[in-house]
């Protein structure tokens, strides 16, 4: 009787995993890249430029080898957070965030995953943050091997002072959502 009764309790729990077999994946992003990428000083960048690029990270790193091959994407999406400490000088900048397949020449000619706006005026620190789904993050993400790029583009054209002071990368995490291959 106890063995029955056990069953009968085991039913839900067995239940539940039949269901679509979706593999969710968490990846710290962040925690794959070199730490001295993380924070980095920009500037001077002398006022009256349109566009002056910094590149912040270019990384090849060591995903999750063999993943693709037995599941399918349903989803990505990679939460961004980001912090200027501007000292001096006033700007429009843009993130950009880059997540190309390893077999890439350069991660920077391919097109940002993410873009995100950013205005640094002098003495204040600035924190952004957004959340993107991409297609290209979903096929990256399940790859053996993927090169992740970060870029600040800087507008000084009305700025009256060099644009300057540290940028910091506080958050790169993305989620994929897999599902079984039939």
């Amino acid at each position: 009787m106890r063995r029955w009764f056990a069953c009968l309790l085991m039913l839900p729990v067995l239940a539940a995993g039949c269901g679509d077999r979706s593999l969710i994946l968490t990846v710290d992003v962040l925690s794959f890249l070199d730490p001295a990428d993380v924070t980095q000083a920009y500037g001077p960048i002398p006022p009256g430029l349109p566009t002056t690029s910094v590149d912040v990270a270019s990384q090849e790193v060591s995903l999750l080898p063999g993943i693709g091959d037995v599941t399918e994407v349903a989803s990505a999406t990679l939460a961004i957070g980001a912090s200027f400490d501007n000292t001096t000088g006033t700007a429009n900048a843009h993130l950009l965030v880059f997540i190309t397949s390893a077999d890439s020449a350069n991660v920077f000619s391919s097109t940002p995953i993410a873009d995100v706006p950013v205005s640094v005026t002098p003495g204040n620190v600035t924190n952004v943050s957004t959340e993107v789904t991409s297609a290209a993050l979903a096929q990256a993400m399940v790859q053996a091997k993927v090169k992740i790029g970060v870029r600040i583009t800087f507008d000084t054209t009305t700025s009256l002072a060099p644009v300057q002071g540290t940028e910091t990368i506080t958050l790169l995490r993305a989620t994929v959502i897999t599902k079984k291959k039939l």
